[in-house]
């Protein structure tokens, strides 16, 4: 898949995923001012890394380098799950699947999506998790 860039929804137009294509303009994010980078090549990611990102080196090994900051590492006490009908019953509920209202989900998205309006690129990939494709 080839990346591509864009700075207007228009221009976003990726015949492969419909639906993606469809939401593009009606998630709050400011497309007018942003640039998207869509499933871009590792040598572009590192060249942007490397200018973009202070700190930022490639190791003797080749590896691109990094600080995260003071927060490193997962935190998978911090998951959070929208706790609603269709799949309440199929989450193991406890200390690492937490439940989070509808409600604080949308105050979440907003702010979210508030702090990537403040963003000049927003990088995108199209990708899965997990090996088994009835799953994907």
């Amino acid at each position: 898949m080839a990346p591509y860039r864009t700075r207007s929804p228009a221009a976003s137009i990726h015949k492969h995923d419909a639906e993606l294509d469809a939401s593009v303009g009606k998630d709050g994010i400011d497309y007018t001012r942003v640039n998207l980078l869509r499933n871009t090549s590792v040598a572009k990611l590192y060249e942007d890394a490397l200018r973009h990102e202070p700190g930022t080196f490639i190791s003797s090994a080749g590896a691109l380098v990094t600080s995260s900051g003071k927060k490193t590492g997962r935190s998978p006490k911090d998951k959070r799950i929208v706790d609603e009908a269709s799949t309440n019953e199929d989450i193991w509920w406890g200390p690492v699947n937490t439940k989070l209202s509808e409600h604080a989900f949308l105050i979440n998205h907003e702010r979210a999506v508030d702090y990537l309006n403040t963003r000049e690129r927003l990088y995108v990939f199209d990708g899965f998790a997990g090996w088994d494709p009835k799953y994907r």
